[in-house]
């Protein structure tokens, strides 16, 4: 379910808007634009170290827990 999420998020929240952006720009140009999947990849790593960390604290939390009782 995560990566449906995170395929989602990098389509809609950052490809298409940037494409967009990039394509409308005065000098605009194929390289501007193909500058879009890798920042759309970029944003997919820092979406999943964020949910990689939040996990692993999680984790911890509970297995914390589990040994004080």
């Amino acid at each position: 379910m995560y990566q449906l999420i995170q395929g989602l998020a990098q389509s809609f929240l950052v490809r298409l808007p940037m494409s967009y952006i990039m394509s409308v720009q005065p000098d605009a140009s194929l390289s501007m634009i193909g500058l879009v999947a890798p920042t759309a990849t970029v944003f997919g790593i820092v979406l999943n170290l964020m949910f990689f960390i939040f996990y692993q604290k999680k984790l911890n939390i509970k297995g914390n827990e589990n040994k004080e009782n």
